[in-house]
């Protein structure tokens, strides 16, 4: 066995304790204060009880193996803790019972936090990547925005980092990748890559509409980290033949995301008329193509303004926040965003299966 292989077992080994202990004893959340900008970091003292669960839920999971005090995303999806609570459910699921490897998971999730320059990710992840041995070359190029020498790596990370790469990319998986992964990574680890780097892609957009700080004890050069990628960067055609294949079997975190999804369906906000903006905008940047317009209201006008400067800038302005924020509230918003994110995770999977999106927004 090599030596980054017997370091990486140890590894593997440690963390597997650390998440016993952390499930044989509860660790305390009651003098958590969480962090945020747009989105004010919540204090324990001032949540509902239904908040309360789900950052039980969250800080007492799988995830304490790294996060132990909810920093990321969840201060903004605790603003809607039905959905929130199964998203970081899906979340720990794709993570941490996919099959996929340590070194796997974080290119798949370095993919989804360079395409969309999300800084608190980077800065969380490229250190989970180091750690899972990760040559610090490849890190460095994919921070540069250049491609990565994929011989530094094992021919599965490889894999699953073109995979994952590709589909934040290209919007599609090519047959040539396909063929590859599927030989070396089978048909579970291949679907996890995927699902991971779209997953990750809805965490990256929560961060960066919230503009999620750094912690106070961040180095210095943490917050310029990541080179910014100019427009023309954020999307490439495909590089060889995407042809249809037979959909992958159905997983467990399907079986997670279908629950999300049937969750936004079932709710009463977002609207099947917001729903539908949205969705308008999501196939949109999946298909690269300008579909015909339709007759908005004035509640889908903001909806769709905001989901297409996000999904097409990677972020969104302040008067484009302060006018959802102000259109829906910050329980709303945030179910739209992560509609974004689910609609998404749908679409990577069409996506590897050679197929277009398509979406029923209803």
């Amino acid at each position: 066995m090599s030596a980054r292989r017997i370091v990486l077992a140890i590894v593997c080994v440690a963390l597997a304790v650390v998440g016993a202990v952390a499930a044989a004893q509860r660790l305390p959340i009651e003098q958590i204060q969480l962090r945020g900008d747009r989105f004010r970091g919540l204090a324990y003292a001032e949540m509902t009880p239904e908040q309360r669960v789900m950052l039980e839920h969250t800080v007492n999971s799988a995830r304490a193996v790294t996060n132990t005090t909810a920093n990321g995303p969840f201060n903004v999806l605790l603003r809607s803790p039905e959905i929130g609570d199964l998203v970081q459910q899906l979340g720990n699921s794709i993570r941490f019972a996919s099959g996929l490897s340590p070194a796997q998971r974080e290119l798949a999730t370095l993919a989804a936090g360079r395409a969309w320059t999300s800084r608190y990710e980077w800065y969380a992840h490229a250190r989970y990547a180091a750690q899972a041995g990760i040559p610090a070359s490849v890190i460095d190029a994919i921070a540069a925005g250049h491609a990565p020498d994929l011989g530094a790596l094992a021919t599965d990370e490889a894999l699953t980092w073109r995979v994952a790469e590709e589909l934040m990319f290209t919007r599609r998986v090519s047959d040539a990748t396909y063929a590859d992964a599927l030989a070396v990574l089978g048909e579970q680890r291949l679907a996890a890559a995927a699902a991971l780097a779209a997953y990750y892609e809805l965490v990256s957009m929560i961060l960066n509409v919230d503009r999620y700080p750094l912690p106070a004890d961040a180095p210095p050069a943490a917050a310029d980290a990541l080179a910014p990628l100019p427009p023309s960067a954020l999307y490439r055609a495909p590089s060889g033949a995407v042809t249809a294949r037979p959909p992958l079997p159905a997983t467990d975190y399907d079986r997670a995301i279908e629950d999300l999804s049937a969750r936004l369906r079932a709710g009463v906000e977002p609207s099947p008329p917001l729903r539908s903006a949205v969705a308008f905008v999501v196939l949109a940047q999946w298909d690269h193509t300008r579909h015909v317009d339709a007759q908005w209201t004035a509640d889908q006008q903001v909806a769709r303004r905001f989901a297409s400067e996000l999904l097409s800038t990677r972020a969104v302005r302040d008067a484009t926040f302060a006018a959802a924020r102000d259109t829906f509230g910050e329980r709303q918003l945030v179910d739209l965003i992560v509609m974004i994110g689910a609609f998404n995770l749908h679409c990577a999977k069409l996506a590897l299966a050679g197929n277009a999106c398509t979406l029923d927004a209803h």
